[in-house]
């Protein structure tokens, strides 16, 4: 089976419109596209379960492709906006969410094809053999992290959070987990209080010890100084279109 990201940035993406920055140059030089965070499983038979739905091209890339699920980690924009055009498609599709009586827009209003069910907090759901774990995380609406057992290894997604509660700490610790990707959207000297920074993830990286650790969820602005200023992270930034095997 095959993880990929769809896309690795923040709300904004990259380039960002007008910002002629090191980043974003070099991005439009190299004709590359890094649009807001999320990914999909690909399973054995061709079918994709998606993991956030923020990316705009979802109902292109997966035109004829069967989507057995969305897992939603919260209702932002940048993280449920290819819901607006999915929720056309001829399937049913179910959607995995957190409680969160507001939603986005009027997705909830008219849902269409999209059937919304809830995850209570460490609650799981199995797809073909796939298990997926709801794990909530602090952020500025209820969120949750999922982590992903494939019988042949284990992913945490997390995006967006600002801190791992304990319980959800608890729970990453006590297992094996391959990839760890996690929120690092911003510089380690910009305050905020719905995400993480490279150093507060890393950290937390290293507290859970997976195999390997990834940040997610970065703009240009947090990828500048590591590039003027040659900082070499423990933990990588990784772009659109990263895959691994599981």
């Amino acid at each position: 089976m095959k993880f990929e990201f769809l896309g690795t940035a923040d709300t904004g993406g990259i380039p960002l419109h007008q910002c002629h920055c090191a980043i974003c140059e070099a991005a439009r030089v190299e004709g590359v596209s890094n649009r807001s965070t999320s990914a999909y499983l690909e399973l054995d038979d061709g079918s994709v379960i998606l993991f956030d739905a923020g990316y705009d091209l979802l109902c292109e890339t997966f035109n004829t492709t069967k989507i057995r699920a969305v897992f939603l980690t919260h209702f932002h924009a940048d993280h449920c906006l290819g819901l607006l055009r999915l929720r056309k498609s001829v399937d049913s599709i179910t959607c995995y969410i957190p409680s969160d009586e507001h939603g986005f827009g009027d997705l909830f209003l008219h849902k269409d094809s999209i059937d919304y069910l809830v995850l209570e907090p460490f609650s799981s759901i199995e797809i073909e053999g796939v298990k997926i774990v709801a794990v909530p995380l602090f952020h500025s609406k209820p969120t949750h992290g999922y982590v992903i057992f494939t019988c042949k290894g284990v992913v945490a997604y997390l995006t967006d959070c600002e801190s791992i509660p304990e319980q959800s700490l608890a729970y990453l610790k006590a297992q094996n987990i391959d990839y760890l990707f996690i929120d690092a959207a911003y510089t380690p000297w910009f305050e905020s209080k719905k995400h993480l920074n490279w150093e507060s993830a890393g950290a937390y990286i290293d507290e859970v010890s997976p195999k390997k650790g990834y940040l997610i969820h970065a703009s240009c602005k947090t990828l500048l100084p590591l590039h003027v200023k040659k900082i070499r992270l423990k933990y990588p930034y990784i772009e659109k279109g990263f895959a691994i095997e599981v």
